[in-house]
Parts: structure tokens; C-alpha cells; sequence
């Protein structure tokens, strides 16, 4: 009884941990259970579930309760490199060229002016007004530049959102951390090459950083085509769970066996799937029925590691890159969509999206650590980056979910009458002769967009033919809806085209088309959501007058998809859960 009185009153003094030897299932219940606990309470005090788990693991961590030894947690560290591994799954999933055929322009220039300007203003805040050495403000504002993948992923599924912000958000994010590793390999190598030779050759530099690029790409796509085939032509029994699961742990390991990065290759394992699968929904569905627990213990844990003694080491340079990263990713981002032309919402909303950072920058300050001639540079570096991961992993992902609000996008990744109407199902630069021409090229567009190879093209524009014969599908007020009916599909399809000189369409009131809106129905919905789906439409263009104007002006596909989700036309494109 006296050990024992002894050990916790050395406990409450914080000289040792509460529990200094305990079954790694009992560490993981106890993960769970907290993780569990402060996502209630964090739900209740309406923050990001993601914040509650962090500082749940702070609490039990050696900071605050002190639970377990700092020993106890490393036994799930292969845990955490599978959750990177899916969470840049998850990432590269978003890199769907189907989806960003249109939205290309604004997500490179969102970048690039993210990797451009946030390492320029970190390097000379940290450099001038710091006064911390050349080599550790370079290595630190390479190491800034990266937005955690992860707390975005978290943030965007628990606030279900969807639209052209979050579109936008994740597609940067996921090219964020492919060139924050070249960049970071490059000054990396440099640097290292600086230690033993005078004698540097740039161009064998960058080509080190881009063959540790090309590695990754053979993993992540020799992956990737491994479970298309295996999944295609049906050579295993193997649930989808399972090939996912094996397909993240194959590519994490191989990748980390070569010293590579396990989150970029996993990331190119998601794009590979999600562009060329046909069981790509599948796939990424089948992950749902673990992600709660493995997000919960992947972020749990990383408030168990996060490094309160870094703060004092870091000081006053870490309170500088604290506020220089903050200016560069409000500044970087907002500039990017300026020179883009991009919608109203994304401009005032993308620069406070891109702050949380995590472990991709942690894994980049191990490898300064573990290289023997950059290694007397980690000690302040550690201090310094630490000091912003620990600031921006509790508040980056309320200025995510901040974003979200701010853009209107929260909860609306459910279903709708009209799903299609989203960016990538709508063109504004229609040049059609006439609506014979318009119903060829928009069917294409349909089949193309949708990625429908369910749908014979020929006889979806023989029924579309063959309705506009039988009576133009030109309603009026510049308004066509041509429609047909498929054999199959799970729901209604269709896409949107904006013609600024107008088509002759045979309209009942004689007037050009401006505004095609062509559907497809699947022959089981016909009786139930067609004529409600052609209803709504006349509807929109009846009740708002101004509407018509407004989209036949639209500059952009985003333009006429923020329009179609304004407040007003809202109502007339209800979710099947309400």
C-alpha cells in the first residue's frame, strides 16, 4: 500500500506517468474511449470533433494526466503511418480529372501562389525578424508550406460539406503536399550535397527530388492497376474493405521500405483509382465502416505527442512562423483565386481554409533529425515548427470549418433531385449552329462528364432526336430542357449548357435557346422524379426572372453553379433526406 501511495503521489507531482507498464489493448480502449468522450463534448460545444480528440490526447498525454508512459504510445505507430497512408487515399481520390476538367486554371494558380508566396514571407519573417540562420529559415518555410491532409479530410466529412470551395480545397491541398515534399527533397538535398562537397550540381539535385516523384508514382499506380484488375475481372473473392485495406498497408510499407514518402504514394494509389475504376464509389465507400475509429485514434494520438516543452524552446521564432504561415496561407490562396477569376465565395473563403498543419510536416522535421549532417540544425528547427503545429492543429481546423459556413457549403454532400447540377456537368462556351448540333455535343458532354459507360451514346441521341421531333423541347422564356430515357443508372443525369448568341430551338414562343438544361432518366424513376425534375426547372426560371440574365451573362461554370445554389432556387432542388 505504500509502493503504491508513493507512485501516485509521484504521479500527481508529474515525476512519472500513472500507469508505466499497460497492455497495448488496454492503450487502445482507452485511446477509443477518450476519443469517443471528447467528440461528444466538442460536438456539444459546437467545434470540430477533430479539436476534441486532440486535446482529449492532450489531457491523457504527459502534459496533463500523464496516463501512460510517452513508450506506450509508439506500439501504434504503425497505426498512424496506415491512417497518413489512407487519409492520402482520401486526398488523391479528389484528383478526379472528370471533376476538375474545368476547374484546372483555379486550382494551379490557388497553389502555386500558396508554394510561392507562404515559404517567401515564413523565410524572410523567420530570417529578419527572428534572426534565426539562413539554413534553418529555409528549411522551416519549405516545411510551412504543407496544409495536413488529414485535418482537412476530418473537417470536410464531419461538416458534410460539398461544393465549389470544397471541391477546390481538397484538389489544392492534395497538389499543397505533392510539392511540398519536391520542394522540401530538393532544399533537403541541397543542403546535404552543401555539407560534403563545394561542388554542387542543381540539375542532379532536382533530379533526386523527381526521382523520389517517379518512385512514388510506380508504387502508388503499380497499387492502383493491381486493384482495378483484381476488383475488374473478378479475380478474388476479397471484400472491398479488405483490397483497400491491403492496398494502403502494401503501399505505405513498400513505400517507407525505400525511405519514400507513404503518404504521396498513397495519394497517387487514390487518383489512380478514382480515375480509372469503375468501382471507384465502392472502393472509397467500403472504408466507412472503420474511418470513425481510425481518424479517432490517428488524431488522439497525435494530441498525446504534441510538444507543449517545444513552445518555450521556440519562442519568439516560433510566435514569428506563427503569424508569417498565417499571413502566407490568407494572402498565397486569396491571390491565387483573384487571378483566376474565381466565384465571390471562393475568394473570401479560401484563404482561411489552409491552416492546419500536421504530420506531413512532422515526418519532414524526423528526416532532419535522422540525417547526420543536418542533424545539429533540428534541435531549434524541432522547437520552432513544433510551436506552430501545436497552435495550428487546435485552431487550423475551426478556420477550415470557419471556411465552410462562410461559403454556404456545410451539409450539402446528401443526395438532391437535381445532383447533377454541379460545376463539372456545365459548360458556358456552347457554340452550336443549331439544336440538332447542341443535342449531339451536350449528349457527349453528358456521357463524357458522367462517366456513364452504361449509356449507348447512339441510342441516347436517338431518343433525344426523337423526342424533339415528336415536340420541341424549347419551353420558352430561353429555356430547353431535352430529356431521354436510359435503361438503367441509379438516378438521374444531366448537364447544363449556357449559349450566349443563342440556338434556334423551335421554341413555343419562337425565341433562341440560351439555356439547355438535358436530362436523362433511368427508366425506373421515370414516374417518380422525371416530371418533378422538369416541373422545378420551368419553375426556377417563372418565379426568378433575374435568374435567366444572371446565368446567360455567367463567365464560368463555377459562376452559374454558385447562382443555381443561391437561397431562392434552393427550395426548388430539395434533399431526399428532408
Amino acid at each position: 500500500m505504500g509502493s503504491l501511495a508513493t507512485h501516485l503521489q509521484s504521479w500527481m507531482h508529474h515525476d512519472t506517468a500513472l500507469i508505466t507498464s499497460a497492455n497495448p489493448l488496454f492503450v487502445l480502449a482507452v485511446i477509443l474511449g477518450i476519443g469517443y468522450l471528447f467528440s461528444r463534448i466538442a460536438s456539444r460545444l459546437k467545434l470540430p470533433t477533430i479539436t476534441g480528440q486532440i486535446l482529449g490526447g492532450v489531457i491523457i498525454g504527459h502534459y496533463v494526466l500523464n496516463i501512460f508512459v510517452d513508450t506506450a504510445y509508439q506500439s501504434f505507430a504503425p497505426i498512424t503511418n496506415f491512417a497518413l497512408g489512407f487519409i492520402g487515399l482520401t486526398i488523391g481520390s479528389h484528383l478526379d480529372f472528370r471533376k476538375l476538367h474545368n476547374a484546372g486554371k483555379r486550382i494551379i494558380l490557388i497553389t502555386l501562389c500558396d508554394v510561392i508566396i507562404t515559404p517567401v514571407l515564413v523565410y524572410f519573417s523567420l530570417r529578419y525578424i527572428a534572426g534565426l540562420p539562413a539554413v534553418h529559415s529555409m528549411l522551416i518555410a519549405a516545411i510551412a508550406i504543407t496544409t495536413a491532409p488529414g485535418s482537412t479530410i476530418h473537417i470536410v466529412k464531419e461538416k458534410r460539406a460539398k461544393g465549389i470551395l470544397t471541391k477546390t480545397l481538397l484538389a489544392v491541398v492534395a497538389l499543397n503536399n505533392v510539392l511540398t515534399i519536391l520542394i522540401f527533397y530538393t532544399l533537403y538535398y541541397f543542403l546535404h550535397n552543401k555539407s560534403v562537397s563545394a561542388d554542387i550540381n542543381i540539375l542532379s539535385i532536382m533530379g533526386n527530388s523527381f526521382l523520389l516523384l517517379l518512385e512514388s508514382v510506380i508504387i502508388g499506380s503499380g497499387v492502383g492497376y493491381g486493384v482495378i484488375h483484381f476488383t475488374e475481372k473478378r479475380k478474388t473473392r476479397v471484400s472491398f474493405l479488405v483490397m483497400v485495406i491491403m492496398a494502403v498497408v502494401l503501399t505505405v510499407g513498400a513505400s517507407e521500405t525505400l525511405h519514400l514518402s507513404g503518404i504521396l504514394s498513397s495519394l497517387i494509389l487514390g487518383m489512380i483509382i478514382t480515375n480509372f475504376s469503375r468501382f471507384r464509389s465502392v472502393l472509397f465507400g467500403a472504408f466507412k465502416e472503420i474511418e470513425i475509429e481510425v481518424f479517432t485514434l490517428f488524431f488522439v494520438l497525435a494530441g498525446t505527442h504534441l510538444d507543449f516543452h517545444a513552445m518555450k524552446l521556440g519562442g519568439f521564432a516560433g510566435v514569428v512562423l506563427i503569424l508569417s504561415r498565417f499571413a502566407g496561407k490568407v494572402s498565397g490562396p486569396t491571390l491565387g483565386a483573384c487571378l483566376a477569376g474565381a466565384t465571390s465565395n471562393i475568394k473570401k473563403s479560401i484563404g482561411l481554409a489552409m491552416h492546419p498543419i500536421a504530420g506531413v510536416a512532422i515526418g519532414l522535421v524526423l528526416l532532419i533529425e535522422n540525417n547526420v549532417l543536418l542533424a545539429p540544425y533540428s534541435d531549434q528547427i524541432t522547437a520552432v515548427v513544433l510551436t506552430a503545429v501545436v497552435v495550428y492543429e487546435l485552431i487550423g481546423p475551426l478556420l477550415t470549418g470557419k471556411a465552410i459556413a462562410l461559403a454556404g457549403e456545410e451539409g450539402k454532400n446528401r443526395l438532391r433531385l437535381m445532383d447533377f447540377i454541379q460545376e463539372e456537368f456545365i459548360t458556358v462556351d456552347l457554340d452550336a449552329s443549331d439544336k440538332w448540333q447542341t443535342l449531339d455535343y451536350l449528349a457527349e458532354f453528358l456521357v463524357r462528364t458522367h462517366q456513364a459507360h452504361h449509356i449507348d451514346i447512339n441510342e441516347l441521341k436517338a431518343s433525344l432526336v426523337q423526342r424533339e421531333i415528336e415536340i420541341s423541347t424549347g419551353i420558352g422564356n430561353n429555356l430547353a430542357i431535352p430529356h431521354a430515357i436510359i435503361h438503367d443508372g441509379p438516378q438521374i443525369i444531366g448537364v447544363i449548357g449556357i449559349s450566349r448568341k443563342g440556338v434556334e430551338f423551335d421554341s413555343l414562343d419562337s425565341q433562341p435557346v440560351h439555356i439547355i438544361f438535358m436530362i436523362a432518366t433511368p427508366k425506373e424513376n421515370f414516374d417518380r422524379q422525371h416530371l418533378q425534375v422538369l416541373a422545378n426547372i420551368a419553375k426556377l426560371f417563372g418565379k426568378h426572372k433575374d435568374i435567366k440574365s444572371q446565368l446567360i451573362n455567367a463567365r464560368s461554370a463555377a459562376e452559374v453553379y454558385e447562382i443555381l445554389q443561391s437561397k431562392e432556387v434552393d427550395e426548388l432542388n430539395p434533399f431526399f433526406e428532408d
